[in-house]
């Protein structure tokens, strides 16, 4: 890795970590409401949706 490789790496790096670190802030600017599930949506994906759905609601379920 050559100088220049390492410092755009640190610079990326440093940039990535300045913006909001706060994961339920992130969700809620993401996310305005719960996903809705589709008709042809296997039992694998409504098993995660409902996991994503249940965050977004303990994080951001009171905000207006």
């Amino acid at each position: 890795m050559t100088c220049i490789g390492f410092a755009l790496g640190l610079a990326i790096l440093h940039c990535d970590l300045a913006q909001p670190a706060v994961p339920a802030a992130r969700l809620c600017q993401v996310m305005t409401s719960p996903v809705q599930y589709a008709r042809t949506d296997d039992p694998r994906t409504r098993r995660r949706l409902r996991a994503l759905n249940a965050a977004w609601r303990s994080a951001c379920g009171e905000r207006p």
